[in-house]
């Protein structure tokens, strides 16, 4: 049992959960081109349009899905290459927090509530990554594509991540960018904060807020806006 954190304040939340790319990393363009460099090592086309509604679901799925992979080796070979692709375009041209993500998640320590972040990526790739930009340290939990059965828009990988801060799915507060992450929110009956990034204000209207960046937002005032849509 993890040990209980007092939130400070008249707080909506017991607890927050992160996406980690497009929410907190600018990777979405990275993650894409490495998607591209793997389509066409498979004679296929990728362009940002047909990427898009990927965003959210887990590598493997995005595999069996769209290449013309026989077995779990095949998978694991391109799981393998996408992760080489990626690695090598964040060493040619290194990788960015979102902006003002950082100050966002600093400001919400300060009111004792519990993180975590929930990603599909695998844990290989989120090591990489938030080592890169020392965003680890913010997060009480960490889970995975990799941790669960079923990827985003299921509720697996947010249940586990409340599951893991012990609270229940009804006092989390999710921020995504991802319409499939969103889905997967409203599924796992958490409150959802969608930042509007690179998809659609219509493909994230499930979401309970939407905001368009993190630049200046009060944590505490989200609260206030999710509490009066009860």
């Amino acid at each position: 049992m993890n040990e209980k954190k007092e939130p400070i304040g008249n707080i909506y939340s017991k607890a927050v959960i992160f996406d980690m790319d497009g929410t907190l990393v600018d990777s979405t363009k990275v993650d894409f081109l490495a998607w591209q460099k793997l389509f066409s090592l498979y004679n296929k086309e990728l362009s940002f349009r047909n990427y898009i509604p990927l965003l959210g679901i887990k590598s493997a799925q995005v595999i069996k899905d769209f290449l013309p992979v026989k077995n779990d080796e095949e998978v694991q070979f391109a799981l393998t290459k996408k992760l080489v692709f990626f690695h090598e375009i964040i060493s040619e041209n290194g990788i960015s927090p979102v902006p003002f993500a950082d100050v966002f998640l600093k400001q919400i320590k300060q009111f004792n509530i519990p993180v975590a972040l929930a990603t599909s990526s695998r844990r290989a790739k989120m090591e990489m990554v938030m080592a890169k930009l020392n965003l680890l340290s913010f997060f009480d939990a960490v889970v995975t594509g990799g941790d669960v059965k079923n990827g985003k828009p299921s509720p697996d990988i947010f249940l586990r991540a409340a599951e893991k801060l012990d609270v229940f799915p009804e006092d989390c507060i999710v921020f995504e960018d991802a319409a499939n992450g969103v889905k997967a929110a409203k599924n796992a009956s958490m409150k959802c904060v969608a930042l509007a990034s690179h998809q659609t204000i219509d493909s994230l209207q499930e979401a309970d807020l939407i905001i368009d960046t993190f630049e200046n937002l009060s944590f505490a005032n989200v609260c206030f806006q999710l509490e009066k849509n009860v």
